[in-house]
């Protein structure tokens, strides 16, 4: 067991440090972002009346698939609180917890760090049981604090019971995913695929959910995201979801630790095609290597979106029954039209677009792995310009800005299509995903200037668009003032089908893009990449 686990407090010491800017981000976002929600449904909803509309559609299908199922028996803000918040909140924590063992895993094998790690007096197993810590850290670090914070708002229906089942559920939900990804991490051989593919099993539980709460609890059970809504906190408070997902945690930490055992350092257990004795005239250029290394990750994430857009596209169907009795959706639509199902899309449209940036700027920042690992320099040694090189990682990451939110406008068309009886028509949707293509590319642009001109920070785009989505997706609730809104770059995209189609913001955007892509290039032919 010495042997095992030898070196496992220095090790998870060593990745505290080198993770601590990420973790502080993600605990004061998701806690900041959950703190401002109860006061704000207090200030709408000051008495019992006025949530009534609410608990009158708690059980409407539209509702249960996108939020999960209600428990109005005591009409309260902490309950109307987590029935709105609980699984948006959760997806969030799971993304993280994906980012963080992915990176500390595979991502550290496919760099070639663990082989300088297991140079040293460290146990065989150490560096994934570390890596799982630094995941279970940041989980409950998230539910302490919000334990603790959520009471300290002084609303009579937060108590502390709620609050630590509240915290404690989003801490179990991030730490079950951890451990999903912590599986996949052994069976594939990039850092990419164990993202896309943990991604994937994220959407599909939220699919599964969605449909189980419409037609079948049987079915939601399949779903750990199904588990997670039966919590009921601050009504109910069951605690059962949090010991069923703290147990396939657990078992699905013995089988990561399995599969560890029966692998080689940086191989998969999947079985890899083999190579072909010469490649073909494709992959022997910058842009096909990118192609040929990343297309797991792509295909994974076009299939997430597909499904992504499905879920939202199988909810029109009661959508606006739903809305007409939801003061806070009419509140968040911008639109003053009657058609609540046509005024939703953009809103809809928009939060798949955010989605959608996020494989276009990891499909950028892959370059980062080669200039850290120094691989970088053996490709600049063939007949290969800085700027060729750049530009396949560019040229991979606008194909993704155009291709993932494609998928998912195709995909919400193709479900809508079996629940409307009045069906959108197919360009209507189309041209309502790929209009924000331009802000989508905008963030990638500034992901090429960063990568030009520093050689940290690079972050910063995911913090810039964690704020675009806070802006999108709560700025008319919460009232947020117009300047904080025109500085993301969605709010210059026009609402279709809602508004005509408008090039003047497009045409801004693009401008800005092109030179921040120039000056990017430039500065990256320019700078040490030692």
């Amino acid at each position: 067991m010495h042997n095992l686990f030898n070196g496992v407090g220095k090790l998870t010491l060593f990745y505290l440090r080198t993770n601590k800017w990420k973790m502080i981000f993600w605990i004061i976002g998701i806690v900041a972002l959950t703190l401002i929600i109860p006061p704000t449904f207090y200030e709408m909803y000051p008495n019992k009346a006025d949530m009534q509309p609410i608990v009158e559609t708690s059980k409407n299908p539209a509702m249960e698939a996108m939020l999960g199922p209600g428990q109005f028996d005591q009409v309260l803000v902490g309950a109307l609180f987590t029935h709105e918040m609980m699984l948006f909140t959760s997806i969030l924590v799971a993304i993280m917890s994906i980012l963080l063992v992915s990176k500390n895993t595979r991502g550290d094998e496919s760099d070639g760090r663990i082989e300088m790690i297991r140079a040293l007096p460290i146990g065989r197993v150490s560096p994934l049981i570390s890596s799982i810590v630094i995941m279970i850290i940041v989980n409950l670090a998230i539910a302490v604090i919000l334990s603790i914070t959520l009471p300290l708002l002084k609303i009579d229906s937060i108590t502390w019971q709620g609050s630590i089942l509240y915290g404690v559920s989003l801490g179990s939900i991030g730490i079950l995913f951890g451990m999903i990804t912590a599986i996949f991490a052994q069976l594939t051989e990039t850092s990419s695929s164990v993202t896309g593919l943990s991604v994937t099993v994220l959407l599909l539980s939220y699919l599964v959910r969605a449909v189980g709460d419409v037609i079948n609890d049987g079915i939601s059970m399949i779903s750990p995201l199904g588990w997670l809504t039966r919590t009921f906190a601050y009504s109910d408070n069951n605690w059962w979801p949090v010991v069923v997902m703290i147990i396939t945690a657990i078992l699905l930490l013995v089988i990561a630790m399995t599969l560890y055992f029966r692998r080689d350092i940086e191989s998969g257990l999947l079985p890899s095609k083999p190579g072909n004795k010469y490649a073909y005239k494709i992959w022997l250029s910058p842009l096909g290597m990118q192609l040929k290394l990343y297309k797991v990750g792509i295909i994974s994430w076009a299939i997430g979106m597909f499904i992504f857009g499905a879920s939202y596209g199988s909810i029109f169907g009661e959508l606006d029954d739903f809305i007409k009795s939801n003061e806070m959706l009419q509140q968040m639509l911008s639109s003053n039209s009657d058609d609540y199902v046509e005024s939703f899309l953009p809103t809809l449209m928009v939060i798949m677009a955010i989605v959608s940036t996020i494989p276009a700027l990891q499909s950028l920042y892959k370059i980062k792995n080669e200039i850290q690992t120094h691989r970088i320099e053996n490709i600049l040694s063939k007949k290969v310009s800085r700027m060729k090189l750049l530009s396949s990682y560019l040229l991979v990451s606008l194909v993704n800005s155009f291709l993932m939110i494609f998928l998912a406008a195709l995909g919400m068309y193709v479900a809508q299509a079996f629940v409307l009886k009045d069906p959108f028509e197919f360009w209507t949707i189309i041209k309502a995903g790929i209009v924000h293509v331009p802000a989508i590319i905008s963030f990638v642009s500034l992901g090429v200037l960063l990568l030009g001109w520093v050689n940290k920070w690079h972050f910063a785009v995911y913090l810039y668009l964690t704020y675009t989505f806070f802006v999108v997706y709560l700025g008319q609730l919460l009232n947020i003032k117009e300047w904080l809104k025109n500085i993301t770059p969605f709010q210059h995209i026009p609402e279709i089908p809602v508004e005509e189609m408008d090039f003047s913001g497009i045409s801004i955007l693009i401008v800005i893009s092109v030179v921040l892509i120039i000056v990017g290039l430039i500065g990256f032919n320019r700078k040490d990449i030692s």
